[in-house]
């Protein structure tokens, strides 16, 4: 008889949606993932994305947003109009406020530094996501 998986647990009340996260690494993905799924919030890879698929919210990383950052957000953004972006980086300083003035200047939703904190990651895809 074939192994058979329990089916996955629905998605808790009031929460769902589908994040795309673009130029992520790997290990980064998957920890966003894993903090996301409680909340019935499926992660997606940019090399696994459905060309046309709809996203409720992008993650981008940008290593270096005073040099390339604008120009990585604009791609993601012509790709994925009208779709919340929040940016992530190394670059950040831990004290960046999330909407303030560097979330402006690249034209996205918020901004987080990396090492991601989880409640800052978790407060701000809720907020974004329910628009």
């Amino acid at each position: 008889m074939p192994n058979r998986e329990a089916p996955a647990d629905p998605a808790p009340p009031g929460r769902s949606g589908t994040v795309l996260v673009v130029d992520v690494d790997a290990a980064l993905a998957g920890l966003l993932a894993e903090w996301l799924a409680p909340e019935g919030i499926a992660v997606q890879g940019e090399h696994g994305a459905v060309p046309g698929a709809r996203y409720d919210l992008l993650i981008v990383d940008i290593p270096f947003p005073r040099q390339d950052g604008a120009q990585r957000i604009a791609r993601v953004v012509q790709e994925h109009p009208d779709t919340p972006v929040i940016a992530i980086s190394g670059a950040f300083f831990p004290g960046v406020v999330c909407c303030g003035a560097m979330a402006c200047t690249l034209g996205v939703a918020g901004v987080l530094p990396k090492p991601v904190p989880r409640a800052d990651f978790l407060g701000i895809v809720q907020r974004l996501l329910q628009r």
